[in-house]
C-alpha cells in the first residue's frame, strides 16, 4: 500500500481509521485514485458488504504488487485475475467473492472510462456445493440454559437476553437486529411485530414470538426509551457496566457478548452472532414448521439457502450411529 492516506471524511463509511489507496491506483493518477475511493463511498449501501470488498480488493491488489510490480491499472486482464483466484488459499466461497469484488469494481471503472474492459467477466468461478451449513447450533436444551443463566437484574443484561431472543425467535440476520431502531417494534392489530432492514435496503416485518415480546418489553422498561421512537433499539455499554450509551451496538460487540455469554452458561463455546438464526430455523422445523415458512421469516432470496440451515439430520445421524455396539 501506498502512503497516500483518505481520511474518513473523505469516503464515509469505509472501514477503520484510515483508507490505504492500493499502489496501482496511486501509479494511475487522481482520476483513477478517485474512482476507486468512489466505488466504496457511493456505489456499495452496505456497509458489511462494504468492508468485505475492502479487504478483499486489499488482498488482490497488494497480491499484484508482489507478483506483477508496475503493472498498470489498465494492464490488468483475465489471466492476471484467473491466475490470482487460482492461486488463492481460500475457500470456493471465499475465492468467488474476491472475484465478484474484482468484477464489481472494474465494472465501476469501465464506467467511469477508467479502464476500457473488465478483466473479471471471463474468469469463471470456483464450482462448489453446499448441501448443508457450517453455522454452529445450540440444541433446545442449551437454548434455555443460554436464556436461563444472564443475571437480568440489570439493563445490560435483559439487552443481552431480548437480543439472542430477538435472533432466535425471528431468524433474523444480525445486522438487520441491530439496525432496527425503538420504532421497528411496533403493533399491528394485537400483535407486535418486527420491521427488519435487510440487504439492499429492502426491509420485512416479522410478527414477534409471544416469549421475544416478553424479553423486549423487560428490556424496554428498565431502559427507560420506549417513547425515543428513533433511538436503536440495541445500545452499547460502556465496558462491563450497567448502563446504555444511547449508540448502536455493534456487531464486535454483539460476537463478543455472545461469546462471554455461552462460556458462562456452560454451552457450546463455538456458539457465535449467526448461531441463533440457525437454530431457531432448526427448531421449527423439528416441530413441524415447513421449509417454505422458514424461507419467508429468514427472507432468504431462495429456499437452498433456508435448507442449509436446516440440521435436524445431524440428531438423526447421531442417533443411528450409537445402534453400534460391541
Amino acid at each position: 500500500m501506498t502512503d497516500l492516506i483518505i481520511k474518513p471524511q473523505t469516503a464515509p463509511g469505509l472501514p477503520g481509521t484510515e483508507f490505504l489507496l492500493p499502489e496501482v491506483f496511486a501509479r494511475s493518477g487522481k482520476r483513477a485514485s478517485y474512482r476507486f475511493v468512489e466505488f466504496f463511498a457511493a456505489e456499495i449501501r452496505n456497509l458489511n458488504t462494504r468492508l468485505a470488498y475492502y479487504r478483499a480488493l486489499t488482498k488482490f491488489f497488494d497480491w499484484l504488487e508482489e507478483f506483477y510490480p508496475g503493472l498498470e491499472i489498465d494492464q490488468i486482464n483475465s489471466i492476471v485475475v484467473a491466475r490470482y483466484i487460482e492461486l488463492h488459499p481460500g475457500s470456493p466461497l471465499t475465492r468467488n467473492q474476491h472475484l465478484s469484488a474484482i468484477r464489481s469494481l472494474f465494472r465501476w471503472l469501465l464506467s467511469g472510462g477508467v479502464v476500457k474492459e473488465n478483466p473479471g467477466v471471463e474468469v469463471r468461478g470456483v464450482k462448489h456445493r453446499v448441501k448443508q451449513g457450517k453455522t454452529p447450533i445450540l440444541s433446545d436444551e442449551e437454548m434455555v440454559q443460554l436464556l436461563g443463566s444472564i443475571d437480568v437484574s440489570h439493563v445490560v443484561g435483559l439487552r443481552d437476553r431480548a437480543l439472542i431472543a430477538t435472533m432466535f425467535y425471528s431468524f433474523a440476520r444480525i445486522g438487520a437486529v441491530l439496525g432496527m431502531d425503538v420504532k421497528d417494534l411496533f403493533n399491528k392489530g394485537k400483535r407486535t411485530w418486527f420491521r427488519l432492514h435487510e440487504k439492499g435496503g429492502k426491509y420485512h416485518e416479522v410478527p414477534v414470538h409471544h416469549k421475544a415480546e416478553e424479553y423486549l418489553d423487560a428490556y424496554l422498561e428498565a431502559a427507560g426509551f420506549s417513547d425515543a421512537k428513533d433511538a436503536p433499539l440495541f445500545q452499547t455499554s460502556p465496558g462491563r457496566g450497567r448502563k446504555l450509551t444511547g449508540k448502536r451496538l455493534q456487531r464486535q460487540e454483539a460476537w463478543a457478548m455472545v461469546k462471554r455469554r455461552a462460556m458462562a452458561a456452560g454451552v457450546s463455546t463455538d456458539a457465535c452472532i449467526h448461531t441463533f438464526r440457525a437454530s431457531g430455523i432448526t427448531n421449527f422445523l423439528r416441530n413441524g414448521g415447513s421449509r417454505d415458512n422458514a424461507h419467508r421469516v429468514a427472507a432468504h432470496e431462495v429456499v437452498r439457502t433456508t435448507a442449509l440451515y436446516d440440521r435436524r439430520d445431524e440428531a438423526i445421524s447421531l442417533d443411528e450411529i450409537e445402534r453400534i455396539r460391541l
